[in-house]
């Protein structure tokens, strides 16, 4: 009977010893969160700071953040978003071979898909934001290209 006793004292020191790392280990996550956060705002302010937008300031770090990236398509543990990227770019690859064979065809076809409602429209990725009056403007058509018009269509503000 005391021998069940201590065995179960035991489990419990183990529990709780597997407690505290797993505190430990979301300690740590709340503080790179906390600074991922910090730095997110230290870079807005200090691209208001120096006026530089959006097109100004990633194709200065662009070379590093591709580098980055390809470093990461090939990582069997890279995360969802990695994953997602390489689905994306893989789909653009192939539209951008299927419609640089076609030539005026391509125009034709375009022209007879669903166009967007006149609207504004907010990429939660970017948090960049267009308005559509007439036509779509380039930015609008980028978007539909990289994520699809389904996609695009729920972006609507």
């Amino acid at each position: 009977m005391f021998q069940d006793y201590d065995q179960i004292e035991q489990q419990i020191a183990e529990h709780q010893a597997k407690i505290e790392e797993l505190q430990e280990q979301m300690a740590q996550a709340e503080r790179k969160k906390d600074g991922v956060i910090a730095f997110d705002k230290a870079l807005v302010n200090l691209a208001a700071e120096y006026q530089m937008d959006e097109d100004e300031f990633f194709p200065a770090r662009g070379e590093q953040i591709v580098d980055w990236l390809v470093g990461q398509l090939n990582d069997e543990e890279a995360p969802e978003y990695i994953k997602t990227l390489k689905a994306r770019v893989a789909r653009a690859l192939k539209k951008g071979s299927e419609s640089s064979g076609r030539g005026r065809r391509a125009t034709a076809a375009k022209s007879s898909e669903p166009k967007l409602e006149v609207g504004h429209y907010r990429n939660p990725y970017t948090g960049g934001t267009v308005e559509k009056k007439k036509r779509n403007p380039k930015q609008l058509n980028q978007w539909v290209e990289e994520h699809g018009l389904e996609e695009v269509q729920k972006w609507k503000i």
